[in-house]
């Protein structure tokens, strides 16, 4: 016998639309049965999850929240109290509709003939809160209203924009990498050696390396394109710290080898945030295991160094790129930053100036 609701037997939920991510190992999917509407974020990795947000009921709305139906896992109408329309509504067509991905990647919106219906920011899944829904009333079981002067509706705007402009005769790569390289050239010298660092999914990046007689930079090119995910988890201004560009400095005489490997080595913390959906910001850590010695093995993030040349970018949609030195530490470096913080071993660092290019130096520890 199936199950029935409101004298509706439940029908299987269909598919609507699906789409992945530009950027993080997730898909968005929309889903639709005879009576509601769902929105979710399916994530690759066990950290994100699942996350689920109600669009619209289809017929009249329950006065209470469907629990024995969300026991055998049937996706629950929102109750009457948080419906603007609890008669229910028509049924979404997919040709009307559109799935867009926010410019970080872990976050999207629903939309129906252009006007958003839904989102699922960053943070939805947590507390209690699953996301915004235009057709919600207050803050439901499943969905908060999507007022009108919520942010997330700039945010969707900023997306479409930032897609579409993907298509434009001089794509934002095109527009900023000549600028960036300029820039680099402005402060190291004219460089011969450039690697594109993007991978087959895009967007496209690069590696700007200047091979001089005493030091060999490292510069990432347009990495500062995307804003980080997760930011404004843990930030109250997330526009400060959410677009990053990486360097490195590093005593001359690598060899080509040596010197392809450390650049490989920073592609791949170029796609740490994104793969991971984390962020990379001042005192994190990452691994930075080269050819080139085996007891500097991890790398802390920073511009806080006096011997680094200060970076100063113009910014990039209305937010400041940082520019976060990559500084090879030792084990016994990285354990005491997880302990203690980086600061310890950063004023360290800081005291022995040049030193820290050197991949001969002594652990300040």
């Amino acid at each position: 016998m199936g199950l029935f609701s409101r004298n509706n037997k439940i029908e299987k939920p269909k598919v609507l639309l699906e789409l992945r991510s530009h950027s993080c190992p997730i898909t968005a999917i929309v889903e639709q049965d005879n009576r509601t509407v769902y929105f979710y974020l399916f994530g690759d990795n066990e950290d994100f999850g699942m996350k689920s947000c109600w669009v619209r009921n289809l017929i009249e709305a329950p006065e209470k929240i469907e629990t024995k139906l969300m026991e055998k896992g049937v996706s629950p109408m929102q109750t009457k109290e948080f419906c603007k329309f609890p008669k229910g509504q028509e049924a979404l067509i997919a040709d009307n509709s559109e799935i867009v991905w926010l410019e970080e990647g872990d976050g999207a919106a629903l939309l129906e003939n252009g006007e958003i219906l839904c989102v699922i920011p960053s943070w939805g899944g947590d507390g209690g809160f699953y996301g915004y829904a235009r057709d919600c009333k207050g803050t439901g079981d499943f969905a908060w209203e999507l007022s009108e002067d919520n942010e997330m509706r700039k945010r969707v705007g900023s997306a479409i924009e930032f897609f579409a402009a993907w298509d434009e005769d001089l794509n934002p790569f095109q527009l900023i990498q000549p600028e960036i390289l300029k820039y680099y050239d402005e402060m190291f010298g004219k460089s011969e050696k450039y690697f594109a660092i993007d991978g087959p999914e895009g967007p496209p990046k690069g590696l700007y390396v200047l091979e001089g007689n005493e030091k060999t930079v490292f510069a990432t090119v347009a990495v500062s394109l995307r804003p980080q995910p997760k930011v404004e988890m843990y930030y109250e201004d997330p526009d400060e710290v959410n677009r990053i560009e990486l360097g490195a400095i590093l005593k001359s005489g690598l060899t080509n080898e040596q010197v392809n490997d450390v650049a490989g080595l920073i592609s791949g913390i170029t796609t740490t945030p994104w793969d991971y959906i984390t962020f990379l910001a001042e005192g994190h850590t990452v691994e930075f295991q080269t050819t080139i010695s085996e007891k500097f093995k991890y790398a802390v993030l920073t511009n806080k160094l006096k011997v680094f040349p200060q970076m100063n970018f113009s910014g990039y949609a209305n937010s400041k790129i940082s520019f976060l030195w990559i500084v090879p530490i030792s084990e016994r470096e990285w354990e005491i930053m997880k302990e203690s913080g980086s600061q310890v071993i950063l004023d360290k660092l800081d005291a022995i100036g040049e030193e820290i290019f050197n991949f001969e130096r002594e652990e300040v520890v």
